[in-house]
């Protein structure tokens, strides 16, 4: 009796997946959509989706896997720790292009070379996958995100099968620059997510690990096959230019961090070099300097060891913005300080040396703004050091 009770619920279950899930026609396409940069930070980076279009069925689906429910609860604080869900989404193809039409976003798509069998197991993998209790999944910016997730779905149906030769790159970048090629239009935003970052993001990314970008994304299936009974095809057996736009990105900002803080260096070499001549200290000038390193190193501490990012872990930029600072601030504003801030400013000038070290040798590379801020930091420590604590 408890056999049959199995079998009937293995039934069952079988007859309502075959239910929930059409059978696609041989008219069936598959392709990748490749969504150009915008001009706001959010939209730099492109976008993608896939498309399942069957004609016989009047099917024009739009996978995207890039939305958010921005009203959850706690949605900043979710953000700021790592643990926000995105969410497949299903959308009608032609409301989804006219989207990105109405923003001046250029819109490619690449159809797959696929046999029936193949394009039925991708729509049945992306339509339980959009189901709302599976839909869900915890976004990562270089692992896991909307790009990604379109060379495993097509992957994991595969196999072995498809293959990304992505010799055609010819060259090695790591993350970082990856992220450059896309930011230097927000130069202030480029500038923040330089110190946000750490040291994991300095690494050689491996071929495939390009494809958290659209555009390599897009890329990669150029450049990939699929195997048919031992001959290698091309993965991609149409390209067609959805909508084309001219958009080229430039500088937002005309103001740029690196102007800011030369012009601070300035002030600072100046105000130090008067503070020599006079025989005095600058007392608030110092106590700001440690006040704005020990917040951004609080910041920077939090980023690395409270949250779930893991692009944010071994962040070197504590060299420089060291969060103890934030409590030595209030000493250093003394008249009369105590004799271990002398100590204390010596060790901070001893962590700018490190810094200059591992940003040589590669182990973490620095915004090119962090050149007038080091020298800012080294003048005003060197002097704190020899005669300003006197």
């Amino acid at each position: 009796m408890k056999r049959f009770f199995y079998f009937l619920v293995f039934i069952i279950i079988c007859a309502s997946l075959k239910a929930q899930f059409s059978t696609l026609s041989g008219q069936a396409e598959v392709s990748v959509i490749t969504i150009g940069p915008g001009s706001e930070l959010y939209d730099s980076f492109g976008h993608g989706a896939l498309r399942i279009r069957d004609p016989y069925l009047n099917i024009d689906y739009a996978y995207n896997y890039g939305t958010y429910e921005s009203f959850q609860d706690g949605f900043y604080v979710k953000f700021a720790q790592g643990k926000l869900l995105y969410k497949l989404a299903v959308q009608d193809f032609r409301s989804f292009l006219g989207n990105y039409q109405s923003q001046g976003r250029w819109v490619t798509e690449q159809v797959l070379d696929l046999t029936n069998d193949e394009k039925q197991q991708i729509f049945n993998f992306i339509q339980n996958n959009a189901l709302p209790e599976n839909s869900r999944y915890l976004y990562d910016f270089f692992f896991d995100n909307c790009a990604t997730r379109l060379r495993d779905v097509v992957q994991d149906a595969l196999g072995d099968k498809l293959q990304f030769h992505q010799e055609y790159l010819g060259r090695e970048d790591t993350f970082r620059d990856l992220i450059q090629e896309n930011t230097f239009n927000h130069p202030w935003w480029d500038f923040g997510i330089d110190i946000a970052l750490g040291a994991v993001i300095d690494v050689k990314a491996k071929p495939e690990e390009y494809m958290f970008l659209p555009d390599y994304v897009m890329g990669a299936y150029d450049h990939a096959t699929i195997n048919r009974n031992g001959v290698e095809i091309p993965a991609v057996k149409a390209t067609n230019k959805l909508f084309e736009e001219d958009y080229y990105e430039v500088a937002k900002e005309s103001i740029s961090p690196w102007m800011i803080f030369s012009l601070l260096a300035i002030v600072v070499v100046i105000l130090t070099y008067r503070d020599m001549a006079q025989m005095v200290r600058a007392r608030y000038l110092d106590f700001t300097i440690l006040l704005i390193t020990g917040l951004v190193g609080l910041v920077v501490l939090l980023l690395w060891f409270a949250t779930d990012h893991t692009a944010t872990a071994k962040n070197m930029n504590v060299l420089w913005a060291f969060a103890p600072n934030l409590i030595v601030a209030f000493f250093i504003v003394r008249r009369n300080v105590p004799a271990w801030v002398r100590v204390y400013i010596r060790l901070l000038f001893i962590l700018l040396l490190g810094m200059s070290l591992i940003w040589v040798f590669q182990v973490q590379v620095y915004s090119i703004a962090m050149l007038p801020i080091m020298l800012l930091l080294a003048v005003r420590y060197a002097y704190l050091w020899v005669k300003g604590l006197a």
